[in-house]
């Protein structure tokens, strides 16, 4: 399938933004004290995994470029990567403030606010595509992370 330049710039923004979340919810899940929080992040980051690993074998099936490089089998691997400097700006602020929370609500936002971020990059992925498979990738993705939101925003309401 040849690729649009619309479907590889929202393929590689999702692989980055999932990678990213990916490494902030292990880096937020291996700080916060809180088992249930704890439990909560670590689901998120376990999801944001599978998005990349779909996203990126979504790339190498079609694309399949030399210069690819295989994330996919650092990510396969027990623990966190070591792929910080594939974190977005966004992200790294984030990351820094983490050590420095006090509460569950501090975390619940930071979240939030990455989870309505790539619910906002996979609706406009969604919108461009004009490839139905690929239209259903980001739809799916889309409504993964809307799925995302609504816990968070659960939890966010609970306290």
């Amino acid at each position: 399938m040849q690729f649009s330049e619309d479907a590889l710039k929202f393929i590689n923004l999702g692989i980055n933004s999932e990678i990213a979340a990916y490494v902030f919810y292990k880096h937020a899940g291996a700080i916060v004290k809180e088992k249930g929080l704890q439990d909560t992040l670590h689901k998120l980051a376990h999801d944001e995994k599978g998005h990349f690993l779909s996203l990126e074998d979504l790339y190498d099936r079609n694309v399949r470029s030399e210069m690819w490089a295989p994330y996919k089998d650092i990510l396969n691997k027990e623990g966190l990567p070591d792929i910080d400097e594939l974190v977005q700006e966004t992200h790294k602020e984030l990351l820094s403030r983490i050590g420095g929370i006090s509460t569950k609500r501090d975390v619940l936002e930071m979240a939030l606010m990455l989870e309505k971020e790539a619910f906002t990059l996979f609706s406009e992925g969604a919108a461009k595509m004009k490839d139905p498979e690929l239209k259903k990738v980001f739809d799916f993705l889309t409504g993964f992370e809307k799925v995302h939101v609504l816990l968070i925003e659960k939890e966010l309401a609970a306290l």
